[in-house]
């Protein structure tokens, strides 16, 4: 059994409006999403920091503006003896495993708390993107990342639309669920989660089959959204 806690997902196979009216979900809390990426035209592979198992992420809503590098998957044998443990609060510096369908994957990300507004005065230009990482953040990535990289040649990509929930129920599931809607392009998926402390095998069963008896379906192979969305990005971004 794993020490961190565990995040459980689970990608929706059906159409996102059906899925919603089905859930009894409205709204949702707006969140505007970026991903910085080496745009290098003739690069291979043609996301290198995703292929390096790094995402450079951006959140601006009413509630939320952060900046958060993640490295997933993440081997333990990376993540010097600085950053081998949570931070005490959970939130500077986390570390937990990732769980959808059969794939599991430990992931461990440092999160910066940002002003409102900064993120889309700084994506307008493009020129300071090394700005939104604080020093501890630019630490973690220097001594536990697999690639080098100089934020100033990156390029922010998007944004999405996101939505999200909060402690939703399903039926008779007792555990909270929480829901996000990602839109891009022909993109439009959502995602149920939920955190367990312990017996996350359990969990995750009993998380799944709340939701089949729902009459909801999802994908057989649940590829994280990040890397679907990242896909959709780079066409769009090439397109220009």
């Amino acid at each position: 059994m794993p020490n961190e806690p565990v995040e459980i997902k689970v990608t929706l196979s059906e159409k996102v409006p059906n899925a919603l009216s089905t859930l009894g979900l409205d709204g949702g809390s707006p969140i505007q999403i970026w991903f910085l990426e080496d745009t290098t035209p003739g690069v291979r592979p043609p996301l290198p920091l995703l292929a390096a198992g790094i995402a450079l992420r951006l959140r601006s809503g009413p509630s939320k503006n952060d900046s958060t590098i993640k490295l997933r998957p993440c081997r333990r044998t990376q993540l010097t003896p600085k950053w081998s443990t949570n931070s005490p609060d959970g939130k500077r510096y986390r570390l937990e495993q990732d769980w959808a369908g059969k794939r599991r994957t430990l992931a461990a990300s440092s999160v910066q708390q940002l002003d409102h507004g900064r993120i889309e005065a700084v994506t307008s230009n493009g020129n300071e993107l090394g700005t939104l990482f604080d020093d501890h953040q630019k630490q973690f990535l220097q001594d536990c990342a697999n690639l080098r990289i100089a934020f100033a040649g990156l390029t922010p990509l998007g944004p999405i639309t996101a939505a999200k929930w909060k402690n939703i129920t399903i039926g008779d599931f007792d555990t909270e669920v929480d829901a996000e809607r990602w839109t891009f392009g022909d993109i439009d998926f959502l995602e149920l989660s939920i955190r367990a402390e312990s017996d996350p095998d359990k969990h995750q069963s009993r998380f799944e089959e709340a939701i089949r008896a729902q009459g909801l379906s999802f994908r057989a192979e649940q590829e994280p959204k990040t890397s679907q969305i990242l896909a959709e990005l780079i066409s769009a971004h090439h397109a220009e």
